[in-house]
């Protein structure tokens, strides 16, 4: 009995030893899980930390360095915080007011990124700089920081020369230019080349080098430009040259001579007679006879009476044995019997001159006539009465009724008007087709009122007369080979020259 009562204690403190240590224990110095996130939750896990991945340092690239030259220091920057953050890499020289900073750079949570800036080197000698990592979201924790030193040698030395220069009329304007570099690195540089003319510069070649210690010689063949003088002009590129460095050269340049007498002007003008008030155009022509380039210039058109301009155009170069065409408008003629004009070409600081006089066609209004043009109307108009009263006696006449007599009855008029018209045969001109009636039997020369040629009919009994044929309706007179016109449909038929009074047969030429 004793026994089993001493099995059942034991059992029953067990069993509350085991629900003692099954109940929840609470610290009030350890936080449970629910604590915990509300820390996180409250920001713990907002934290950055940033630090020098692997202790790396600050690392400074483009050394050696001279006065002047930007070197670059970066750093590898780790973030093993829990949240995203924001740094930048900023250097001041220790002996200087100048601070340089680079861009941001944005590391997330246990990444790793470069911060990099660039800064310049001012003094010869040895630099020293400070350094530090700048979080942007707390600018004052400066936990990364330190300091360094960079030797740095004086600037390098740029000597520019033109050698030699020669401008001649076949090859242009070139030259041969000198660039010395100074002991040290190989530097970036670009060349430009500028004319000087009447005081404004001009670009005409510019080119970009690599330049290494020591002297190198470029040519530059600039062709014809206007030019008073030529600068040459060294720039660095990203570097800064020696204070005793000759990076400018100035030169004065003379263009060629062009003889006024080599170059000449002529002008042909159409109209050949203008009429007052009308558009005339000149045609140009520019000859170079010498062995220089004849420069851009410009055409003037000048009255001779008054010097004044009537028109101006600019013309391009012309060079040695060329010719240039160019026209030239005139829009208002001068109301002048005679103009005289002057043709100007000005190139290359030169003039050459053509003179020049035409007629002016007079047109209807304002004629000139030598006599009263009102005397000379009655004149007209009373030789045409006179005229018409010939023509009317000359009528009457010819048609008044014929006298009879016992012992001879002539025909009455209109007898003698049908046996008139009967004894007639049609015959057409050759000159103007005009249809005409001549006697039936008549043989020789007719001449027709519409156009007052003569020509002839019926003598194909007499002798041969000269045979012309052409496949057109013009021919030539065979005597003195005068254009004459004989209408294809006409042929055959007996022609006469105006000219000469030569009779002639046309006939069509058979194709």
């Amino acid at each position: 009995m004793r026994v089993l009562l001493g099995h059942t204690i034991c059992i029953y403190l067990a069993i509350m030893l085991l629900s003692f240590a099954c109940l929840p224990q609470h610290s009030p110095h350890l936080p449970d899980s629910t604590q915990i996130e509300k820390m996180y939750s409250d920001g713990s896990n907002n934290s950055t930390n940033f630090t020098s991945s692997g202790g790396s340092g600050l690392a400074v690239s483009g050394e050696p360095g001279y006065v002047g030259d930007t070197l670059i220091a970066s750093m590898m920057v780790t973030n093993s915080g829990n949240s995203t953050g924001s740094v930048s890499l900023i250097i001041s020289p220790i002996s200087g007011d100048e601070t340089f900073e680079g861009m941001q750079t944005s590391i997330s949570p246990g990444s790793t990124r470069e911060v990099s800036t660039p800064f310049k080197l001012a003094l010869s000698g040895t630099n020293n700089f400070l350094w530090r990592i700048s979080e942007i979201e707390d600018p004052t924790n400066s936990q990364m920081q330190g300091n360094f030193s960079v030797e740095v040698m004086p600037s390098q030395t740029i000597d520019l020369s033109i050698d030699s220069l020669e401008w001649t009329n076949s090859d242009g304007l070139n030259f041969d230019a000198s660039i010395s570099l100074s002991n040290g690195r190989a530097r970036g540089i670009i060349l430009e080349v500028f004319s000087v003319f009447q005081g404004s510069n001009l670009l005409l070649q510019s080119i970009q080098i690599d330049s290494d210690p020591g002297r190198r010689t470029i040519t530059f063949d600039l062709g014809h430009p206007s030019a008073d003088e030529i600068f040459l002009e060294a720039i660095p590129i990203g570097w800064q040259p020696s204070s005793y460095s000759i990076n400018s050269y100035l030169m004065n340049v003379s263009e060629p001579a062009v003889n006024e007498n080599s170059i000449s002007v002529e002008a042909s003008f159409s109209p050949e007679r203008p009429i007052p008030g009308s558009r005339v155009m000149v045609s140009v022509s520019l000859e170079n006879m010498g062995n220089y380039q004849a420069q851009s210039g410009f055409i003037r058109v000048i009255s001779s009476s008054d010097q004044k301009i009537l028109a101006q155009t600019d013309v391009q170069s012309v060079s040695p044995g060329s010719n240039l065409a160019t026209d030239v408008s005139l829009p208002n003629w001068p109301a002048s019997d005679s103009v005289g004009l002057e043709i100007q070409w000005y190139t290359s600081g030169v003039k050459s001159t053509n003179y020049y006089s035409l007629e002016t066609e007079n047109s209807q209004e304002g004629l000139n006539l030598p006599f009263d043009i009102l005397a000379a109307a009655y004149g007209l108009l009373a030789g045409v009465l006179i005229i018409l009263v010939g023509t009317f006696v000359w009528r009457a006449v010819s048609t008044r009724t014929p006298s009879t007599s016992d012992l001879n009855l002539r025909e009455t008029k209109e007898s003698t008007k049908t046996q008139s018209k009967q004894e007639k045969t049609e015959i057409q001109c050759s000159y103007c087709d005009q249809r005409l009636m001549v006697p039936h039997n008549h043989v020789g020369g007719v001449r027709c009122p519409s156009c007052s040629m003569e020509f002839v009919v019926g003598e194909q009994d007499k002798p041969s007369h000269p045979v012309v044929r052409s496949s057109e309706d013009t021919l030539n007179c065979p005597e003195c080979d005068q254009a004459l016109r004989v209408k294809m449909e006409n042929r055959p038929a007996m022609s006469r020259c105006p000219l000469c009074k030569t009779e002639f047969m046309a006939e069509a030429e058979e194709a």
